[in-house]
């Protein structure tokens, strides 16, 4: 997709507002069903996409929460970029639009064993959420985010080689999976790799750089780097 077409709406007012005044009052009342029924009928992911590139916040924001709802992986070049945007209501809502993306793009039994696997992992029921999470990539194995998951689970349980290789494979399906990198930086740090944590966090950070948990996990990495580091 070229970048006109995916910008072709939007400093159009009118079909701003169209899009505004359909689908607003729907969100405002968590109609969602209805709301994901107008999205799909109406509106394509790259018109969805041009409406979060808008000047105004409430068109913008209203598209990103439709994007979460409805959006694709084709969403997520656009969404990475809104991650930098300054105003929290904008990058907040670009996350959340990313994982709901994530979290959907596996084939439905992939999902099934995904969501399954989330609520052993909410549990900490952590060989149980691995093996789910394993059944999930035995269905779709190019589904990122039930290996991100299952690395989660794998760090949590202290099986900090096996969570570093699934976020390796994570990150070389998406690249800008923000998720993954912090990730692989949490298993280097518990691990004592502090350089290759830092490179982690800092990819990471590069993405997305209002993660204040990450951000504080680089100061901490980097203050261990200095304090191991050979005197001169």
């Amino acid at each position: 997709m070229t970048q006109p077409e995916l910008y072709k709406h939007e400093f159009n007012p009118s079909v701003e507002a169209e899009f505004f005044t359909r689908l607003s009052p729907l969100m405002q009342r968590d109609s969602m069903t209805s709301a994901i029924d107008l999205i799909s009928r109406r509106w394509s992911t790259s018109e969805l996409c041009a409406f979060a590139a808008s000047h105004s916040v409430e068109v913008a924001a209203l598209a990103i929460d439709a994007l979460a709802l409805c959006g694709d992986q084709s969403a997520i070049t656009s969404l990475q970029c809104l991650l930098r945007k300054p105003r929290p209501d904008i990058h907040m809502r670009a996350e959340n639009a990313l994982w709901s993306i994530w979290f959907r793009s596996g084939s439905p039994r992939a999902i099934c064993h995904l969501k399954c696997g989330s609520k052993h992992l909410e549990h900490e029921n952590y060989l149980t959420a691995i093996n789910q999470f394993s059944l999930a990539l035995d269905a779709d194995p190019a589904f990122a985010e039930a290996m991100n998951q299952r690395a989660i689970a794998y760090y949590l349980s202290g099986r900090y080689r096996q969570a570093i290789d699934d976020c390796t494979r994570v990150i070389a399906l998406m690249p800008s999976h923000f998720g993954a990198l912090a990730g692989m930086g949490h298993c280097h740090a518990q691990q004592g790799q502090f350089q290759a944590a830092r490179s982690a966090y800092c990819q990471a950070l590069a993405i997305y750089p209002y993660m204040d948990g990450v951000r504080q996990s680089l100061a901490d990495v980097e203050a261990l780097i200095q304090k191991h580091k050979p005197a001169a």
